[in-house]
């Protein structure tokens, strides 16, 4: 039995016997598979030398057939790569190449600029016309040609209650519209003077302003007078003031068309200024492509 089974013979006694199979017993189905894994490993590590034998042959073969030396990175190389793509670039032919790039760019900024400069013209000419639009229902009136006159201290003293008065009225962005004139009128209902604050224009501005509250309002300019960030002007509303029923001019723009002109204002002179900045920008590289076309 030991014998027949590879085992090996543990206790025995009159009545049983044990065999014990040891610690490296296979099964005969795993020791058939094993086998075959081991003959197939064996045949392709033979072709894989096979195949290495035979492409070290086809290598040295080559080699021995070759019999023209090789010319990577040597003279011979260089030579015949200057006569097939030409000579080597000088460093004047560098500099002149370099040159045409300097005015070819500069060509193209000028092309550019002027492009700019013709879109530029045509939205001012668009913002003129609808500023034009929006002012055609503006008509301003004229000064009286009898103005009330007043001496120089009721001037003084006006003045004086003038800008001590805490209520005013704010002239912002849309200027002089109905809205203004009324609240003017409104104002001189209690008190005979009226203080308005302009904000964020210049002196020749707000001089135009001032003409324009006198010829509307009726009243007498008493004082116009730069304080810390704008402008106080003061008015008096005449010893001769009657009010009008009408306190709304009809012949000023409304509160809308005022809003919508000083926006068309704002954008004509905004494009006017980049007008004359892109005029700066070409005539200098006008000067700086005929001076370089010169040398």
């Amino acid at each position: 039995m030991q014998n027949l089974t590879g085992g090996t013979l543990l206790p025995r006694n009159k009545d049983y016997i044990v065999f014990y199979r040891g610690n490296d017993f296979l099964p005969p189905v795993v020791v058939e598979a094993l086998k075959e894994r081991e003959k197939l490993t064996d045949v392709q590590a033979n072709e894989e030398d096979q195949a290495r034998q035979r492409a070290s042959a086809a290598i040295e073969s080559k080699l021995k057939a070759s019999k023209s030396p090789l010319v990577a990175g040597t003279l011979t190389e260089t030579l015949a790569a200057t006569y097939r793509w030409g000579n080597e670039i000088s460093s004047k032919d560098v500099e002149h190449m370099r040159r045409d790039e300097s005015l070819n760019k500069h060509a193209a900024l000028l092309k550019y600029l002027e492009k700019k400069l013709a879109l530029a013209k045509g939205k001012v000419k668009r913002a003129e016309k609808a500023l034009a639009k929006v002012q055609e229902n503006l008509r301003p009136a004229d000064l009286p040609v009898d103005l009330e006159t007043i001496s120089d201290e009721e001037r003084s003293l006006l003045r004086k209650i003038g800008l001590s008065m805490k209520p005013f009225l704010l002239i912002g962005r849309r200027g002089i519209f109905y809205g203004t004139v009324e609240n003017m009128h409104l104002h001189w209902m209690y008190c005979e003077l009226v203080k308005l604050i302009v904000r964020g224009k210049s002196f020749a501005q707000v001089k135009h302003l001032v003409v324009s509250l006198e010829a509307e309002s009726g009243g007498v300019l008493v004082s116009l007078d730069k304080t810390m960030k704008s402008y106080a002007i003061i008015i008096y509303h005449g010893k001769n003031y009657q009010r009008t029923h009408a306190v709304r001019p009809r012949n000023l723009l409304t509160r809308r068309q005022a809003l919508a002109r000083s926006i068309e204002l704002q954008r004509r002179e905004t494009l006017k200024h980049h007008i004359s900045d892109l005029q700066e920008r070409i005539e200098l590289l006008n000067y700086e492509l005929v001076r370089a076309l010169a040398f």
